[in-house]
């Protein structure tokens, strides 16, 4: 394993040094689900096309939403209509210019069953929000129509993990139909993708920046491609990524939480700690046996120090949370802070009462080197066999991981959430039908009600409300453990100038290579 590691390092560092200095090498932990928007996509899909692909609106730093492609957005006073007018000079990356024409084609693809698109159900009124017409009256103008006022519409378009609902250009899609690669509008381009090493992409030359102070704000400020080429470099090994920093083959990493201590204080290198909003979850499949005993579900929460098992996931960089909303939100509140008291004595009580014999239960984690899916699954592991649960720890690719999660297999996934925009897009990632949606963890028929009411409830007082009763309900019902807020750990030379980092996401325009 060494010789293996040291020889990786070394293909890295002679890539390197062939790149010419514009280019920023940035380490990625798997290689890309797709590059299509949306499309059986990741955190690490997300992150990367948000520098390629542009929606009509995006995300400030204090995640409220602002215009991106468009200039500006005009809401009806009934909240039902929202006309969206495009900014002038915006071209695509094969040098086309942008009309209302190319978004009602991107809309009508995403809208095709066929596309897979995940976001889909969020707009056809299968989750509340129906958009009942699209219409373009002009080559600079996008209206939207949707059948109930929402507070949340803006921001469902704006979703990372939606592609950003972007505007592609129809030649991403060949004659047949077949998608290809992303046309978009952003700030770098795409341009190779050799599957297993490394996606490249290349700077916008006649790339329009959204209307901005000079400073980089969310997804939608000052987003100047500052260097010619981004290559993502795929290097799922933590001590390969660390090595590759310190050799200068790569400029800018994410490490594991207990590899932070041997880093704080290297004057060539800057280390980032960056708390994000997403979620480290101890995500159970409620239908499996024996976690569709909610008794079983209480035992495992009393049996978890989360105190200390943050403390050890994070290096003591972590703040535990048990509520979908993270601790810095608006929305957190007094209730949304409580959650089951550590008590292995009732824990083991339950575990009798619920007629627990001993059957095994398995944690499924990943080795990813930047995330604590492994680590927080041997802690909870040890704490889990001191109640007497015969808990097993196994260990899976990330991408097989993520699969057999999706299709509802297994009993419990060590896994790390990225962030969404609302609470109610959090809870509707993790709530639903699983008939409908193997994935969900939770289909209680009151949170799927609560949940939907989120939707549509323009009232804030109300909204926290909403998400109070959810979090209450989730306290008594366990349908999963949330452990804290991610906190990503970044490692780049002190040449690097810029903020890099968004939420979870590598963010790579305004950033320079001194």
């Amino acid at each position: 394993m060494k010789h293996l590691l040291l020889t990786t390092v070394a293909t890295l560092a002679l890539a390197g040094a062939a790149q010419a200095q514009s280019t920023l090498n940035v380490s990625l932990n798997a290689d890309l689900r797709t590059n299509d928007p949306g499309v059986n996509r990741d955190g690490n899909s997300d992150g990367l096309l948000m520098h390629i692909l542009e929606g009509l609106v995006g995300a400030r730093n204090d995640m409220s939403i602002a215009p991106m492609l468009a200039e500006k957005v005009d809401v009806s006073d009934d909240f039902k209509t929202f006309t969206f007018v495009l900014r002038d000079g915006l071209k695509f990356h094969n040098g086309a210019s942008v009309t209302s024409a190319e978004f009602l084609w991107s809309w009508n693809r995403y809208m095709d069953p066929a596309t897979q698109w995940s976001c889909r159900a969020d707009f056809d009124g299968s989750r509340v929000v129906e958009v009942t017409s699209v219409e373009t009256p002009d080559p600079k103008t996008v209206v939207m129509t949707i059948a109930e006022p929402s507070p949340v519409f803006l921001a469902l378009l704006a979703r990372p993990e939606c592609g950003q609902t972007a505007i592609l250009h129809p030649d991403s899609v060949d004659d047949s139909g077949k998608y290809q690669f992303p046309i978009g509008t952003g700030p770098f381009k795409w341009q190779e993708w050799r599957k297993g090493e490394y996606v490249q992409l290349e700077a916008f030359a006649d790339y329009v920046s959204p209307s901005n102070e000079g400073t980089a704000d969310g997804l939608v400020g000052n987003k100047d491609p500052l260097v010619g080429f981004l290559r993502y470099m795929v290097v799922p090994d933590g001590a390969t990524v660390i090595a590759g920093i310190r050799s200068g083959a790569i400029h800018f990493g994410s490490i594991a939480a207990e590899q932070i201590d041997e880093f704080r204080d290297i004057p060539t290198l800057q280390l980032l700690n960056v708390p994000t909003g997403g979620h480290n979850i101890l995500y159970f499949q409620t239908r499996n046996t024996p976690l569709d005993n909610v008794e079983i579900r209480r035992a495992i929460a009393e049996a978890i120090d989360l105190d200390q098992l943050v403390a050890a996931a994070s290096n003591g960089t972590g703040t535990p949370n048990m509520s979908l909303i993270p601790v810095g939100s608006s929305w957190y509140s007094d209730i949304q802070a409580q959650r089951p008291a550590y008590d292995p004595e009732s824990a083991k009580a339950r575990l009798a009462a619920a007629g627990y014999k001993g059957e095994p239960i398995t944690i499924k984690a990943n080795r990813r080197g930047n995330v604590p899916s492994y680590p927080a699954a041997i802690v909870a592991q040890a704490m889990l066999q001191a109640v007497g649960i015969n808990a097993q720890i196994e260990v899976l690719d990330f991408a097989i991981q993520t699969d057999q999660r999706r299709e509802g297999l297994g009993q419990i996934s060590s896994v790390s959430v990225t962030p969404r925009l609302d609470p109610s897009f959090t809870y509707t990632f993790f709530i639903g039908n699983k008939d409908d949606d193997p994935s969900r963890m939770w289909e209680d028929p009151r949170a799927i009600e609560l949940m939907d009411r989120s939707y549509v409830e323009t009232d804030p007082d109300k909204r926290q409300q909403i998400f109070d009763e959810l979090h209450l309900l989730m306290m008594e019902e366990v349908p999963s453990v949330f452990i804290y807020n991610m906190v990503y750990n970044w490692l780049a030379p002190k040449s690097l100038t810029g903020m890099p980092v968004w939420e979870s996401y590598p963010r790579l325009w305004n950033v320079a290579l001194d």
